[in-house]
Formats: C-alpha cells, structure tokens, sequence
C-alpha cells in the first residue's frame, strides 16, 4: 500500500495551546478528525522536568498555581507524528522491548489493511522518521502522572509495575515543605528534585524556594523514611510485598525511575497492549499472553470478548474503564498544559534535566553526561576555521584595493554624468 500523503497546518502549534479554559475539550488536536492526521500516526515521549522561578510570567499567564515561593516544577513532555503512516494501525510499527533491549516486530504481524511497513516507533531517537508536533508542560505533575497511569501506564507496565507506580504516585511532595532542622538547628525544606535524563528525586534544601542544595550529612531518608511505600494509591488487590522488596529510599527510587523508562522512548498516543493480540486467528501460536484476558480495570481479570465480542488486537482496556484511550489528548483535556516554549526549554536543558536522544540501536537508560571533546576534532575544526577566517580577510583586502582603483566618475552621482 502506498504512503498517505498528510501535510501539518502552518498554524498547529498555535491550535495546539488554543482552547477554552471553560471548555477543555474545545479544541482536541489530538483527536481524529481535528486535523488531517489519523490519531495512530501520533506519538508522544516523557521529556523530563524544569525548574521555574519566574513561572508567572507572560509565558505562563494561564497559571495560578505552583508552590507558595515560587519555584515550580513543570514536568515536559513532547508530541510526535508519522508523516509515512500508510493505515496500519498499532501493527505498522515495531516497538523498543526494555526487557529484551531491542526491537520488538511481533506486532507488524497483525498490522491492519494488509499494511506490510514495519517502522520502528522510534521518536526517542535523534534520527527519527516522525515529525515533531509540538512540547508542552504542566506544573501539576500529579496530574498529569494520574492521567498517564491510570490510562496508557495500565496497559504499558508490567502488572508489579503497574501495582507500585498506582500506589506511590501520591507521595511525591507538591511543593516545598518543611523537613527538619539540620546539624547546627537551621530550618530544612524538600521538593522534588529533578535529574538527569528526566529522572526523579526528592532533595534538601536550605531555603524555602527550595532551590539552595543542603551539603550537610543528613539524607532525605532520614526525614521522610522510605517515603514512595507510604502511598494510597491502592496496590492491595495485587498481593506485592514492596516494602520486603524495596527496603530502602534509594530501592523504592530506582523501581520508580526503572518503571519510567517506558516513557521516555516512543509510545503512540492511542492507549495500547501489545500482548492482547490474535484475535481473528485460530491458531494459538497467533495469540498474545493477554488474549481473552486483562489485567487491569475496575473488574480485573474480565474477559476480552465480553468487552468486545469480537475482540480486537491491541485493545487496551484501562483502569478508568477506556477502551484505547488517546493518552495525548488526556493530558490536554484533564490537566493544566502549557505549550513549553524556547525559553523553557533553553531553562531545562541549562538545568540538565531533559532526556537526551538516544543512539538509533534503542534506550539504554544511561544519564546524562559531558563528553570530553576529541582533541583531533577540535584541532582540525579551529584549522579549518583559521584558514576560513584568513580566505575572508585577503579577500576584504582585496575588495578594498580594488575599490581605491574605481574610476572617478563612479565616485559621482550618476544623474551628473549622464547629464
């Protein structure tokens, strides 16, 4: 099948932040139908965290919220669309396996409309195919975590997974509050501390802007205890022990950054599980580990065919009782997003908090670093800008040496010399 020609209206970043605030489904550009594109081209990667201290600016005149001092969190995230989908569905894609650690591409095999592309959804990757649409950021990071868990992440994690992020997501602080009293009996105070590579953290702080690191010998654990297994979230049907498993902060921090790596490589918008596949096949061969089967919503372990008496490969049937529910329009709908705009994005990468792109053979979950520049790089890069510069310098001399030799009459209007 051929390609589908799609082409992006000149003004949709504009359409993406435009909508009533009274109405929030006013404008839904991650809907199908709004613009030219299928909502299965559209992709979407967890970015990671900016600190902002001058949040209420013209730049983010719609917000009222955030911490009391003024330093606020905003989590980013960035919106992607395949501009070469042919109509395959879920299936025209192979997907990164965190497990594995390579390209899945049992799922091209039940692409829809006899499709036979097999793309990697690969918008994590600094070469990618897909285009991007757009970066956004919400300063109620809770919220939007409750939107992305109990829709995409229901269907995404692993049921442990799934079962210790639904539980923790809730005592992650919203603001800076007060810890303590360090060694020489000054006040402390806690927030989200954002990482590298968009991971997580919770630090201490001298301040109440929580911008000022304390360097002393107390730990946040010390305070807050092993903070992430005192959640409300609700885990208890599951039947994990986390706090056998994870008996530490630094356990409970790595199992969370761990689980979130799913969201910092590519995912489609539509809501998706890509075990519950084989529908259509009488061969058992054919069908995915949650065929007939789901893990998660309000009635757990329901049967597949009476949600849908025909079934239907990938269908994701989320803990808000959704049936592949556009993850992307979610976010937009049900929390407070911004567009993030250059200088928010400048503001995040100075901070180092940002995931980076990853090498085109898929996530490796490495953090950030500097890398030390190659002397031979560099040495042929200020050669070759040496002899640039020089090449330009002769030839300004030149030009003006020239220009000395000029005829007279060129150095008089021409309206005289033809007159």
């Amino acid at each position: 099948m051929g390609t589908t020609e799609t082409h992006l209206p000149p003004d949709l970043h504009r359409q993406l932040t435009r909508w009533n605030l009274q109405d929030s489904y006013s404008v839904q550009p991650f809907v199908n139908g709004e613009v030219e594109y299928d909502e299965q081209q559209q992709a979407w990667r967890y970015l990671g965290f900016v600190i902002d201290c001058d949040s209420a600016t013209d730049d983010d005149a719609s917000w009222d919220g955030g911490t009391g001092a003024g330093c606020t969190r905003f989590i980013i995230w960035a919106a992607y669309v395949d501009m070469k989908y042919e109509g395959g569905g879920f299936g025209e894609y192979q997907y990164w396996d965190r497990s594995d650690e390579g390209w899945d591409k049992t799922p091209c095999k039940y692409a829809e409309n006899g499709v036979t592309r097999c793309a990697k959804m690969d918008c994590h990757l600094d070469d990618t195919h897909f285009a991007l649409l757009g970066f956004f950021k919400h300063s109620g990071y809770d919220d939007y975590m409750e939107q992305l868990f109990k829709h995409e992440g229901a269907c995404v994690w692993s049921t442990e997974e799934y079962a210790f992020m639904k539980s923790a997501r809730n005592t992650w602080p919203q603001g800076c509050d007060y810890a303590g009293v360090d060694e020489s009996g000054d006040s402390l105070y806690y927030d989200l501390k954002p990482q590298s590579n968009g991971y997580f953290d919770v630090g201490l702080y001298t301040d109440t802007k929580c911008i000022e690191d304390y360097t002393g010998s107390y730990q946040v654990e010390d305070f807050l205890g092993n903070f992430l297994l005192g959640g409300s979230g609700g885990s208890g049907d599951y039947g994990y022990d986390f706090a056998s498993m994870y008996t530490t902060l630094d356990e409970s921090l790595a199992a969370w950054n761990s689980a979130f790596d799913a969201w910092r490589i590519c995912q489609p918008c539509l809501a998706h599980d890509l075990e519950n596949v084989g529908y259509g096949y009488d061969d058992d061969s054919m069908h995915g580990p949650n065929y007939g089967k789901y893990w998660y919503g309000n009635n757990n372990y329901y049967n597949d065919d009476a949600i849908n008496e025909n079934g239907a490969d990938f269908d994701c049937y989320d803990d808000a009782d959704y049936t592949n529910v556009n993850q992307c329009m979610k976010f937009m709908a049900k929390t407070n997003m911004q567009s993030a705009t250059f200088s928010t994005l400048s503001l995040a990468s100075s901070q180092g908090t940002l995931s980076e792109y990853v090498t085109r053979e898929g996530f490796t979950a490495r953090r950030n670093s500097k890398k030390t520049p190659n002397p031979v790089g560099t040495g042929i890069f200020f050669a070759f800008s040496f002899l640039l510069s020089s090449y330009g310098a002769f030839m300004f001399y030149k030009a003006r040496k020239e220009a000395k030799n000029m005829p007279t009459f060129l150095e008089t209007p021409l309206s005289s010399v033809f007159s």
